[in-house]
Order: structure tokens, then sequence, then C-alpha cells
């Protein structure tokens, strides 16, 4: 599916020429008053060549030997993510209106919807999750020189090697104890439909990834570089679960959202914290 069009900075233009840099930034002094774009690029984390292999929180010695996403679109935001990173969940459109119709928030409230959002890459690409070396999002990105504070990722499915999904990864787990080693051969994927939404949550919200901490701010001809880090992925996951299903050809074990494994997968992959990162090279 092709991520959403790149509408926000056309009215965020639009407030500039109608009211000036107070339009767009609801308020926050008088910088951000130039457009800018800049490249952007998406890269699994950085570290030293060799296998990923890390341990859970329950103790499982998790190495992996796949681990994809599809990156984008990507969203900055001017506020700061609050300490519940799923608070007010609001459409698009409603933040587009902010950006027009700037809010009044009392002290508690949802403040992190009432942002504006100051840049976006629309592009998508697949990312190795376990590869630092950065791929190239198209065209990159454009906005206005305002600071950003938070950072938003869109999951979109995507065929290729996603094979329709947003997210995939395979690899083993392992956990030693009495004097024997437990060994799950696993695999399984995040796709984008109706298996993560619930009655409060619709897929258009399930989709983002809210609340990433950034603190920058946006430059002509900057390098916007945008991490994913896989480690993270298996918070509170117990393999064990997995070997009570019938095993793949070839010993794989397939987590879903019915298990806790797929649970566990679903809500850390979507994680605001300790997955994504972003970073703004200047010229």
């Amino acid at each position: 599916m092709t991520p959403r069009a790149p509408v926000v900075l056309a009215l965020a233009a639009f407030a500039l020429a109608l009211g000036g840099a107070g339009a767009v930034t609801s308020g926050c002094g008088d910088t951000g008053q130039r457009r800018v774009a800049f490249a952007a690029r998406a890269a699994g984390f950085e570290r030293p060549a060799g296998e990923v292999r890390f341990t859970t929180s329950t103790g499982w010695a998790v190495t992996l030997r796949e681990a994809r996403v599809a990156m984008g679109p990507l969203y900055l935001n001017t506020l700061a993510p609050l300490a519940c990173d799923t608070c007010e969940a609001r459409t698009l459109i409603d933040r587009l209106s902010d950006a027009l119709v700037p809010r009044a928030w009392a002290h508690g409230e949802g403040h992190l919807g009432a942002g504006v959002i100051a840049a976006q890459v629309t592009e998508q690409v697949e990312v190795d999750a376990l590869s630092p070396a950065p791929v190239p999002m198209g065209r990159g990105g454009d906005g206005v020189d305002l600071p950003v504070r938070s950072a938003e990722v869109w999951l979109y499915n995507r065929d290729g090697a996603l094979r329709g999904a947003a997210i995939r990864v395979a690899g083993v787990a392992e956990r030693a104890a009495d004097g024997q080693t437990t060994r799950v051969p696993f695999r399984g994927a995040l796709v984008a439909d109706a298996s993560i939404t619930t009655p409060q949550t619709p897929l258009d919200v399930a989709r983002r990834v809210r609340g990433i901490p950034v603190d920058f701010t946006l430059a002509e001809g900057a390098t916007l570089t945008a991490r994913v880090d896989p480690r993270r992925w298996f918070t509170g996951a117990d393999f064990a679960e997995l070997l009570e299903g019938a095993a793949e050809e070839g010993g794989e074990r397939v987590f879903t959202a019915n298990d806790n494994v797929g649970r566990a997968f679903l809500n850390a992959a979507r994680a605001s914290r300790g997955v994504f990162t972003f970073q703004l090279t200047t010229p």
C-alpha cells in the first residue's frame, strides 16, 4: 500500500503565508519561517560485524537471522512525547487542523496531539534491521526549520522480502535450566491489518509508532537517519510456549498474535522508546 501523499507541508506553508510563523508554531516564537529540504535514510542499529545475539528480559538468548522493516512514512513533531506514549491518539487531519488553528491545552492534557508536524518523509523503504548500512529514502523529506521533539514511524505492509508484512523476523531462542538447554527456532511477522486493531484502536492509529524522542532543529541540506533496533522486540516473551504447537517444516515455530511471544512482539516492536532512533546531521 502506498503511504499517504505529502499534504502536511502544503498546509503548513499556507499557514505561514496567512499568518507568519505563529500560525504554524502554535505560539512557539518566530523560528520556523523557512521551508527546508533534507536527505533521509533508514538503517538497522549501529553495531560491529557478526551475528546479532542478545538476552531478553525473560532470560532467553536470541540469535536473529532475519529482521526486516518497512520504514516510512516518517513525521517529525514540535512537541515532546508524554510519559504515556499512546495518549491522545488523533488523526492526521486533526493535527493539520491544529497547525492552522492553534489549540490551548490545560496542564496534563494530551499535548502531543496538539503538536505541529514540522517535517515529513513520505517515501517507504525496506530496511535490514541487522545491517547498519543506511538505505536512501527516495527524494528525502521536506518541512520547516522548527525545533522538533518527537517522531512518528507509520508501518505499512510491503511485498518483496517482507512478503506482505510491515515487519518480519526469524531466529533461534535458547535458554538453559537444570543442566538442559531448550532451543526454539522461530519466525513471525507484524502485518498491518485487523489483527493489530482493537475496538478502541483502529488500523490508522495502530500502525503508528508515536512519541519517539528526538531533539534537533531542521535545516536545509541536512541528512535525517532513522534506525531500528530489533533487540527489544521480544521483551517479556517466553518462547517455551511455542513448543506446545506443531513445528513447521525445518523445525521452526511460528508465533502469532494468539500466543505470548506474538503479543510481546506486536507490543515491543511498536514501542516509542528503545526501538527507533533518529539523528540529524547538518552540512
